[in-house]
């Protein structure tokens, strides 16, 4: 069965609530205007494609959004979203690994369980041994602590579809808004 991957690569978690997420929405088409398509929401999620660099357009929204007190809680670029399965997201963080300076260190941190496909079935994996797989595609120091760089996966349930967001990051492009 072909997964019909949504197109976004940029994470906009909010306060709860509907009326935060309606100022939310409104703020972001605000600020960033015909640069940003609303592509789905869940929860206090709200995913968009940025049709710019969306690492600028995480910037831009995030140093508004503190100065004007929109409930904003993290602004998470997206460099890729594939299947939320082990195989898929190596293969791209094996691609992205470039991004992080042979001299730098790295942390894997994953939120949400990825998949494995064993025999046709669909096992969930651990998170301890997602993470090490994924770590073992970066030829780089891992330094679980106080990193150079985080590489992100999130794993998204858009209707009976699970997706994993991938992005390469320094860490302050993790830190909360509020």
């Amino acid at each position: 069965m072909k997964l019909n991957i949504p197109d976004f690569n940029l994470i906009v978690i909010h306060e709860p609530g509907v009326e935060n997420y309606e100022r939310v929405r409104n703020y972001i088409k605000n600020i960033l205007g015909s640069k940003v398509v609303y592509t789905y929401s869940y929860q206090s999620v709200v995913l968009y494609k940025c049709l710019d660099d969306p690492h600028m357009c995480a910037e831009v929204v995030k140093r508004e959004a503190h100065s004007v007190g929109i409930p904003i809680i993290k602004v998470i670029p997206v460099d890729a979203v594939v299947r939320a399965d082990v195989l898929s997201v190596r293969e791209v963080v094996r691609k992205l690994a470039g991004k992080i300076p042979h001299d730098e260190t790295f942390r894997v941190t994953l939120q949400g369980h990825l998949e494995k496909i064993e025999e046709g079935l669909s096992v969930e994996l651990s998170s301890d041994v997602a993470v090490r797989d994924i770590a073992s595609e970066i030829d780089r120091p891992v330094n679980l602590t106080h990193p150079n760089w985080v590489v992100y996966v999130r794993v998204i349930k858009i209707g009976l579809a699970k997706v994993a967001a991938i992005s390469v990051l320094k860490p302050s492009e993790l830190e909360r808004v509020l």
